[in-house]
């Protein structure tokens, strides 16, 4: 069993690796050549953490990719247990709570990717504060009082 976990984690470490080689991001200045397309980081996400790497977010990765295979061995462990004793309703639901818990990390880890190559350029932009308008300009909406009595 425990060799069986060793390989999962090793195939998933050797997918992550050859998923984005490189994590050297320049922040100076914006250049859409390093743009990152959603449809792909949803593509690679499908590897748990292969997302974030395609985006340049090795520790977002590492996270998920974690997770992901420590309640693959939580599911293992709990499968063996429900296998010892079917009838126990208790390891019946603790196994299933492992499944859910494992596609929750999985659907979360394809949503964030997808959401983090939407915004890939969000912070590279500044306010360009000669284009905003002055504050004395800008007022509340005045309440005005409604007649109702028609």
């Amino acid at each position: 069993m425990t060799s069986r976990i060793k390989q999962l984690f090793s195939s998933l470490l050797l997918c992550l690796a050859l998923v984005h080689p490189g994590y050297s991001q320049d922040t100076t200045a914006v250049d859409s050549s390093g743009a990152v397309k959603p449809g792909k980081a949803m593509l690679y996400s499908f590897i748990p953490g292969g997302g974030q790497l395609y985006n340049k977010r090795p520790l977002k990765a590492l996270l998920f990719a974690g997770v992901f295979t420590y309640y693959s061995y939580e599911l293992v462990l709990a499968q063996d247990s429900f296998n010892g004793d079917p009838t126990s309703s208790d390891l019946h639901r603790k196994r299933n709570d492992k499944i859910w818990m494992m596609g929750l990390t999985w659907t979360l880890n394809i949503i964030d990717a997808y959401i983090d190559a939407q915004f890939w350029d969000f912070d590279k932009y500044e306010l360009d504060d000669s284009v905003l308008p002055d504050s004395k300009y800008v007022k509340p909406k005045e309440m005005e009082d409604i007649d109702d009595t028609d």
